[in-house]
């Protein structure tokens, strides 16, 4: 689902899937190798790709002030049908695809403007604002086709989109809204300029003087990665499906409609999505969690959301691999949105117990949440047919209705947000305790508990003598090392605080965090001596390190002082980092999420290093 939040980020729009009408077309022979090697890299997290999107949807942007020439930007030839009309008119078809690419969005507004939920938008500030910008009026856009993939040979992102325009670009805006290369280039019989930033991109015009169906006449825009302007250009919308790549195939039959449409072909980049899902759903709550299962029995994802007259239609459909795998498909979304349901409904209930409302007023807020909770439920209901799984529903809701609804789903909403934040903390134990690791293998013993000066005094915390192996090197060769954490110098290097050492999601003071080890003359690390791995005679898999202390216990990050741990009440200060429970990082280098229920008794056997006592872990 990756790329659905991509695609969300560019238009800031509502998205859904366009009806499933799919292909049974295994991948083509000649693209065995091409699949094959696709698996092998991983999801591209570049933003430049987003923001050269979002202007051509008309986000306002700005821009370097290199010129060009208008006329150098038209293609010398190579590009004169672009527009020839498909045979198959009614279907998306393969024009603009390329056959490498996973991903598919399509972007026809022009009647958007009409919506009631537009009425209360400043458009016609919008348009001019957006002609003055960038030199082109959102009024005029009467189509946005990108598609996305991944290079074979690098793993990075590649895109490609075509703008088709009534009316005419003003050039001179276009050229100092975009930090573009005053020099033109040749893409095989495409003259284009490069659109400068950390990935490769070339703009180029493909038409001047197109015709459309209506007979009205704009120009046709290319933006994207230039290894794809030429094949884009050139993709014609008929479908050999011996010659073409998975997604092209399944487009082919696929219907065109108004509004946005998305389309994301799995087959390809299962395995990547699937692991990534799995990983990321065990941060959810119990119930939640076989949501992580989708990727996994999922051939494709079809989107699409449109606005006519004062309705709102939405669409999603989830194509299985096959009809075994969209009836668990069907079973899981239809678990979780109940789940759902039942977290928004608790949260309420809790919120309203907490008020100073009276009983029938409390009863009548709950009755009207559980009301309008149900009529959502209901509305959103999947409906399988075969290998298609769909949520369809379209409202005539106003906008004040729609943000009730918005905010009766918050509490789920807030739950993913959390579980995304717990998911982040444990990457920083994370690499905190490998940092530890490295530095055991570097000096055959785990950090000092503090940097001391010649007395043993301690002057910087174990955090300061962590970051070389934090890939924090500059950081750690500006510390006076033989001063102490709050002289003048060391505290104005301090506030360059690491990312791994912040307190996610937590209300702290700022340089502050939560993450500290585990110091004492029976656990972890000893006071300011040595202490080796084969100390830990409980084994390093039953001993924590490093733990999430709560948010009133956090500390400046290079104070040598960590949380005070009284083995008689070893839960003391822990326990409420995360909902639920903290993160600990094991002197295995396994990370664990210790419960807030746990038993005091089972939690101190764990602190200690070399207590021998039978431990077992739930």
């Amino acid at each position: 689902m990756i790329f659905i939040r991509r695609f969300a980020v560019m238009w800031d729009t509502p998205q859904s899937a366009s009806r499933s009408f799919t292909t049974r077309t295994p991948c083509p022979s000649n693209w065995a190798i091409r699949c094959r090697t696709l698996k092998q890299f991983g999801l591209g997290r570049r933003r430049s790709i987003v923001v050269v999107m979002a202007m051509i949807v008309l986000l306002t942007i700005s821009g370097g002030h290199n010129a060009i020439a208008q006329d150098q930007l038209i293609p010398l030839g190579g590009a004169k049908d672009l527009l020839a009309p498909s045979e198959a008119p009614s279907d998306i078809g393969g024009r603009y695809v390329h056959d490498d690419s996973i991903g598919f969005v399509s972007l026809s507004p022009s009647h958007w403007w009409d919506n009631d939920m537009f009425r209360l938008y400043p458009t016609e500030i919008l348009r001019v604002q957006a002609k003055e910008t960038i030199g082109i009026d959102p009024d005029d856009i009467r189509d946005v086709q990108a598609t996305f993939g991944l290079s074979f040979e690098t793993g990075q992102p590649l895109f490609s989109a075509v703008v088709q325009l009534a009316g005419k670009v003003d050039g001179k805006v276009l050229k100092e809204a975009l930090d573009l290369d005053p020099r033109p280039i040749k893409v095989g019989e495409h003259t284009a300029v490069r659109v400068n930033g950390s990935v490769p991109m070339v703009l180029s015009r493909l038409e001047s003087n197109a015709k459309f169906g209506d007979g009205e006449e704009g120009e046709i825009w290319y933006i994207g990665s230039p290894d794809w302007l030429i094949e884009t250009a050139a993709a014609q919308a008929k479908v050999d499906e011996s010659e073409r790549g998975p997604l092209p195939i399944r487009l082919a039959s696929l219907p065109k409609r108004d509004g946005i449409s998305a389309v994301v072909e799995m087959k390809t980049i299962r395995p990547i999505v699937s692991g990534f899902a799995m990983n990321a759903a065990t941060q959810l709550p119990h119930r939640l969690q076989p949501l992580g299962q989708i990727p996994g029995l999922t051939d494709a994802v079809l989107l699409h959301v449109d606005l006519k007259g004062e309705a709102v239609s939405l669409d999603l459909t989830l194509v299985g691999i096959d009809e075994s795998a969209a009836e668990q498909i069907e079973g899981i979304m239809k678990d979780s949105l109940i789940e759902a349901q039942t977290l928004a409904m608790t949260s309420i209930q809790q919120n309203l117990e907490q008020s100073d409302m009276s009983p029938a007023m409390r009863e009548a807020v709950q009755s009207y949440a559980a009301r309008i909770s149900a009529m959502v439920l209901q509305s959103v209901q999947p409906l399988r047919i075969e290998r298609d799984v769909t949520i369809q529903t379209e409202s005539e809701l106003s906008v004040a209705s729609t943000g009730v609804l918005v905010g009766l789903l918050l509490p789920a909403v807030q739950a993913g947000r959390q579980a995304a934040r717990r998911m982040q903390s444990s990457n920083n134990v994370k690499q905190i305790m490998l940092a530890i690791h490295n530095h055991h293998a570097a000096y055959n013993q785990l950090p000092l508990s503090a940097i001391g000066d010649d007395e043993g005094n301690p002057l910087l915390s174990w955090r300061v003598k962590l970051l070389p192996f934090l890939d924090e090197m500059e950081l750690y060769q500006q510390f006076h090392l033989d001063e102490p954490w709050d002289s003048e110098h060391n505290l104005q290097v301090a506030q360059q605080i690491p990312a791994v050492y912040e307190s996610i999601g937590l209300q702290v003071q700022p340089g502050h965090t939560i993450y500290q080890a585990v110091v004492g003359e029976d656990i972890g690390m000893r006071p300011m001596q040595e202490t080796k791995f084969r100390d830990f005679l409980d084994g390093l898999s039953n001993s924590i390190l490093v733990l999430e202390a709560d948010a009133d216990e956090a500390v400046f990050w290079t104070q040598p002082t960590d949380i005070t741990i009284d083995l008689n009440n070893p839960l003391n200060g822990l326990g409420h980092a995360r909902t639920g429970g903290f993160h600990v990082g094991m002197g295995d280098g396994a990370v664990k999420f210790i419960t807030e229920n746990i038993d005091p008794q089972l939690f101190r056997k764990l602190l200690t290093r070399a207590g021998k006592e039978p431990v077992d872990i739930p």
